[in-house]
Order: C-alpha cells, then sequence, then structure tokens
C-alpha cells in the first residue's frame, strides 16, 4: 500500500480535529477583544464572554420560569419525607421543658426579646381597647344599666318616679364617658394587666403552655400538618416573588469571571465536548478516505 495515500485521511482527520478544537476554544476564548488600531479582530472576545449577559439572562429565566417553579417547591416541601421532618421537629420543640422565655433567648438576643415583647404587650393592649370600642361597650353600658335600674325600682313606688327619661338620661350619658376614658386611658389601665399575665406565660414550660390547647397528641400532630401544609401552598409564591430567582441567578452568572464559567462548562460537559471534538477527526477521516476513492 502507498504511504502517500494515507497522507489525505490523515490530514484530513488532524483538521478536523483541529477545526472543532479550536471550534469550542472560541467559545470561551479571547477573553477580550483584540484591536488593531480601530479595527476589532472578527471573533473576538469568545462566544461566552461576548455574550454573558444574554446568556444570564436566559439561564435565569430558565432557572426561574421553568425548573424551579411554585409549583415545583411546593411538591418539593409537601413530600412526605420533609413533611414528616418538620412535623417531627415541631413536636419535639412543643414537647420541651423549657420555659418560653429560656426558648425565645436561646434564639434571639435577650434586646431583641425585650422589645419584641413589650411591642407584643402594646399591641395585644390595642387590640382589647379597640375591641372593647367595637363591641359598642358604651351601648352595652347603657343598656344594661337601664335594665338593671328598672329591675331595681320594679315593683316598688319609685317605679313611677324613674321613668325610661330619666333612665336614658343618667346611662346613655355614662355609656359615652366609659368610651371616652377607654379611648384616652385605656392603654394605661390595660398594659399593666397584659404584662403581668405575659409574665406569666414565659415562665410556663412550652409543652403546659400547648397542653392547656391541645391535650390530644394525634390531634396536635394533625393541627401541625394542616398549618405547615396551608403556610406552603399559600406563602411559597410569595417567597420565591420576594427571593426572585431569576433575577438572583442572572447578577450571579453576570458577576461570575469568564474562567470559572468555563471551569463549569467544561466540567459539565468534559465528556460530549471531547466527544464533538473526536468526531472531527472521524469526519476529516472519512473524507478524506472518500477523496483518495473517488
Amino acid at each position: 500500500m502507498d504511504l502517500s495515500m494515507l497522507v489525505g485521511p490523515i490530514v484530513g482527520a488532524v483538521i478536523g480535529y483541529g477545526t472543532n478544537w479550536l471550534a469550542i476554544k472560541m467559545l470561551f476564548r479571547p477573553l477580550k477583544s483584540i484591536k488593531i488600531g480601530n479595527f476589532t479582530v472578527p471573533f473576538t472576545p469568545g462566544i461566552i464572554p461576548k455574550r454573558q449577559n444574554k446568556l444570564a439572562v436566559a439561564i435565569g429565566e430558565m432557572i426561574g420560569n421553568h425548573l424551579f417553579t411554585k409549583e415545583d417547591m411546593q411538591q418539593m416541601l409537601l413530600c412526605e419525607e420533609i413533611e414528616n421532618e418538620v412535623v417531627k421537629k415541631i413536636l419535639m420543640l412543643l414537647r420541651s421543658e423549657d420555659t418560653v422565655k429560656k426558648f425565645c433567648l436561646d434564639n434571639i438576643e435577650q434586646e431583641m426579646y425585650e422589645e419584641k415583647r413589650e411591642n407584643l404587650e402594646i399591641w395585644i393592649s390595642e387590640q382589647i381597647k379597640n375591641g372593647l370600642l367595637e363591641a359598642g361597650i358604651g351601648e352595652i353600658i347603657a343598656l344594661e344599666g337601664g335594665n338593671i335600674i328598672r329591675e331595681k325600682v320594679s315593683g316598688s313606688m319609685l317605679k313611677m318616679f324613674v321613668t325610661d327619661g330619666l333612665i336614658r338620661s343618667i346611662v346613655e350619658p355614662l355609656g359615652s364617658q366609659v368610651e371616652d376614658y377607654l379611648q384616652e386611658h385605656g392603654n394605661e389601665k390595660i398594659i399593666p394587666v397584659v404584662e403581668k399575665r405575659v409574665k406569666e406565660l414565659e415562665e410556663k414550660q412550652i409543652k403546659d403552655v400547648i397542653s392547656n390547647i391541645v391535650t390530644n397528641e394525634e390531634e396536635l400532630e394533625d393541627k401541625i400538618k394542616e398549618i405547615y401544609r396551608k403556610f406552603i401552598l399559600n406563602y411559597v409564591g410569595q417567597l420565591l416573588e420576594k427571593f426572585d430567582i431569576v433575577k438572583n441567578v442572572e447578577e450571579k452568572i453576570r458577576q461570575m469571571n469568564v474562567l470559572e464559567l468555563e471551569k463549569i462548562i467544561l466540567q459539565v460537559m468534559k465528556k460530549e465536548l471531547g466527544a464533538i471534538v473526536n468526531l472531527g477527526a472521524l469526519i476529516g477521516l472519512v473524507l478524506g478516505s472518500l477523496n483518495i476513492i473517488l
């Protein structure tokens, strides 16, 4: 066999291999534009450096809108294994012999705890005051007070003097004064009572607080599961929106060093890219061989 006949296939294989190897390298290299005077050398920088921003947008949208959706997150968090693990951890916490105060101080700074406790006391006091006002405490006092007076004078000589008009003139202003007083001084009267109850509560063991609410262990577990499922179904979407996966992924890729990006892509696609280079050599070899035959 004439060795000169091998030149064509070998050259074809080398050219095919070299061409594909260069094409893959040109995905990432050069990292920056090469200029000769005012002329920019074609295909510089490489495709990835040149299109990094567009690549970031595309990958961000793909991950955020297709690969990591609200439904995917819900399905993952509601799978039996994760749900059971979450419920187990919560039950362990609720069976704790630690006091409410100790548990809080183990997880947050004392300054923050004091601030949150004070805010809670004020909030509860406001709710009590507003609840009384919205319930119409003044009208209730006027109505019930009038009924009490009528009951007291019923069957006595006073009944002929204590008319409905007289009763209204007494109890209606009293009801209004109570509402005015509650509006102006309600917090200062209610907050000390609430503070006392909160202090009593924070010294109780967590398990005792829970046992006053739910006595049946199975019922407690079912309730935790129900709350967990509702939370996941109702709030996962909102959490993902706030986290904004699309924007975060996009920004991460934009800030990524091109060499780091190249390393990641080559690690993931090393075999595939190697196969492309080898395929180029094979195609070159076949074409070189066909050239001899034909």
